[in-house]
């Protein structure tokens, strides 16, 4: 693998960052590559991670940038994390490679997602940790990848009819290329709206890691995941992307 050079950034939200955090950040994201780390603090998380990405367009020619990356300042990668990152959107030929990220809690779920077709708010599904550790789903994939593999799972695992649009992932351990012409037409965005059903309000929303991630992809940009990436999400807990538990397909499915 040739060495890049990778603006590493990390927004923050008050300043505060988790000690294993900075360590991935500043001792052991990398062996190979040429690595700039820049946390940026700012309550507004799209307007923050808009800063971070702005700042690597602005110096993607002085600085011959080839790879735009970050991570959340409650994620602990293993070591090296960067590099096997950039090995598997290199392998793959991916434009962003994201790991999965289980979600805070006990249900299991992640914050990777199957798209539902034709609205900006909602999911089809998220990918449980049961189901992107089953020895039937490729541990790196895409769109086509997870969907195939959905299908095909024994039950309870298994889910049907999956929509093939847009996979949606998590930025929260991400790295996506900064030298693509399409990179000046993506942006985070955070979707939110209300909507009357049955008689009741209810909340719309979709984060700024989903819109990215499927502005991306509209932009023609491969998007993909991988379960290769061992590391914590770190709240009340460790949540562990090497177990799993919780809920054996996500139970809020749009089927």
């Amino acid at each position: 693998m040739r060495p890049s050079n990778v603006l590493l950034t990390c927004p923050l939200y008050d300043g505060r960052l988790d000690a294993g955090t900075a360590r991935s950040l500043w001792l052991s994201a990398s062996q190979v590559h040429r690595v700039s780390v820049l946390p940026l603090g700012n309550s507004l998380l799209a307007a923050n991670c808009n800063a971070l990405w702005c700042h690597g367009l602005n110096n993607r020619v002085a600085a011959n940038l080839n790879w735009f990356a970050m991570l959340h300042a409650d994620i602990e990668p293993e070591h090296w994390w960067l590099d096997k990152l950039i090995a598997a959107a290199e392998e793959h030929d991916a434009d962003l490679m994201s790991a999965v990220v289980p979600i805070k809690d006990l249900r299991g779920l992640t914050s990777t997602a199957i798209a539902q077709p034709g609205s900006r708010f909602r999911q089809f599904c998220r990918l449980t940790m049961a189901q992107i550790r089953h020895e039937l789903f490729p541990a790196t994939f895409g769109i086509q990848e997870a969907a195939d593999a959905l299908e095909r799972l024994p039950a309870p695992f298994r889910v049907t009819n999956v929509p093939r649009e847009a996979l949606l992932v998590n930025t929260g351990c991400f790295v996506c290329r900064l030298d693509q012409p399409w990179c000046e037409r993506v942006r985070f965005a955070m979707h939110d709206g209300i909507e009357h059903v049955g008689g009741r309000w209810d909340v719309l929303q979709q984060s700024e890691d989903w819109v990215f991630s499927r502005k991306v992809a509209s932009e023609g940009g491969k998007v993909m995941a991988t379960s290769t990436i061992a590391l914590v999400h770190i709240g009340s807990g460790q949540y562990l992307s090497t177990q799993d538990w919780g809920q054996a397909r996500d139970e809020g499915c749009a089927l």
